[in-house]
């Protein structure tokens, strides 16, 4: 399934102009991601749910009207091109960003799909699906 969406990842972060290249395929620039990432993202298929990541790496998930929903947690980007350690088995495309993000013991990975200052997609690598944010702040 993600080899479905790597292209698509590749080229809407390119193409929105969140990850500079110097040359044409180049991977993007993780560090322009991360700035234009931090932030709290509002999901446009349920809009109790938001996931705020901090730029020191700091992540919480909300449930509006469900306090015990809110969830902590890390989060790291990386290139397919090189995995973090404990991600051993898994397949990566080289050049997609994909984020990493650790709560409660448990490691979610997803791949971005789509990036700008106002909007983001992630495809979540578990089970395929595309989640869908808009930015709060």
């Amino acid at each position: 399934m993600i080899r479905l969406f790597a292209p698509l990842v590749a080229l809407s972060l390119f193409f929105a102009g969140v990850a500079h290249a110097a040359q044409p395929g180049s991977p993007p620039d993780l560090n322009m991601v991360r700035t234009v990432l931090a932030g709290t993202w509002q999901s446009t298929d349920d809009t109790k749910f938001t996931r705020e990541l901090d730029a020191d790496g700091k992540a919480v998930d909300r449930y509006e009207g469900d306090a015990s929903a809110t969830t902590p947690g890390r989060w790291m980007l990386f290139l397919g091109s090189k995995p973090p350690v404990g991600t051993a088995g898994r397949a990566f495309q080289p050049d997609v960003v994909y984020l990493r993000l650790e709560q409660n013991g448990d490691v979610l990975l997803f791949a971005l799909a789509g990036l700008s200052r106002s909007d983001m997609k992630m495809v979540y690598l578990e089970r395929g699906n595309l989640m869908s944010f808009v930015r709060l702040k």
